[in-house]
């Protein structure tokens, strides 16, 4: 499929294909159509030319409100309220024991519970403004559990772990790498050492997909990939 905005084209002739329940990452230099791909798979945007399938049948032909309520977006700065850890993963559910017990699962997926347990008012303790109270780590996989409490099938994350420390960077990693084969997962990825797990890495250039394999593979075949790879130390 094709993407542009007015004359420009951003996507050109992108073709692959997703598997449920595996783990997608989308590298390339800034201005590659990184962004504009992760939106077109959201179902924000439609292309202007090809087609988008989900199980067989055309993106055109779905009911996209229904379709994104089944995703989870999770962006470089997660919003976090002052409140307490329940509503900011249930968003205000009704507080009964079985959304009580979802909020935990949702946590616990998240590799977050083992800290909430540790606080004295536990799920009840409050985040404070824009999560003042937890470090970065800990508001992303917070922001990780929101979504994984609704019961996503698909999980996109937009540079997700560029602002954090390598450390903490790393625990993300982990927890991502727990999560495959729950939800399929497509990161969007500056830091390589975020996705070398990944069952496939697309790299992005120029609205093409210049090369797609695992990590072993684009390391070995695509000299764009190389690169990175030596530009970063990896």
């Amino acid at each position: 499929m094709s993407f542009g905005y007015g004359e420009k084209r951003i996507l050109n002739s992108v073709s692959f294909a997703i598997v449920k329940d595996q783990v997608i990452a989308i590298v390339g230099e800034s201005g590659s159509g990184k962004s504009t791909l992760m939106n077109i798979l959201a179902g924000l945007f439609l292309p202007d030319s090809g087609l988008i399938t989900l199980d067989g049948i055309n993106m055109k032909e779905i009911d996209r409100n229904h379709f994104q309520k089944k995703i989870g977006y999770i962006t470089q700065e997660p919003v976090i309220f002052d409140d307490t850890i329940y509503n900011n993963v249930s968003f205000w559910d009704k507080d009964t024991d079985e959304n009580r017990k979802k909020c935990k699962e949702a946590l616990n997926k998240a590799s977050v519970l083992e800290f909430v347990e540790s606080l004295e008012n536990k799920e009840d303790s409050r985040l404070g403004n824009n999560g003042v109270m937890v470090s970065g780590g800990q508001k992303q996989r917070i922001s990780i559990a929101r979504e994984l409490y609704k019961g996503i099938d698909l999980l996109l994350m937009d540079e997700a772990t560029s602002a954090l420390d390598s450390e903490t960077e790393l625990g993300i990693q982990e927890n991502i790498d727990k999560l495959r084969g729950q939800v399929t997962i497509i990161i969007i990825a500056h830091r390589l050492s975020t996705i070398k797990n990944a069952d496939r890495i697309l790299l992005l250039k120029d609205g093409e997909i210049q090369a797609s394999g695992d990590f072993e593979e684009l390391e070995k075949h695509s000299i764009g990939f190389k690169k990175m790879v030596a530009l970063q130390g990896f």
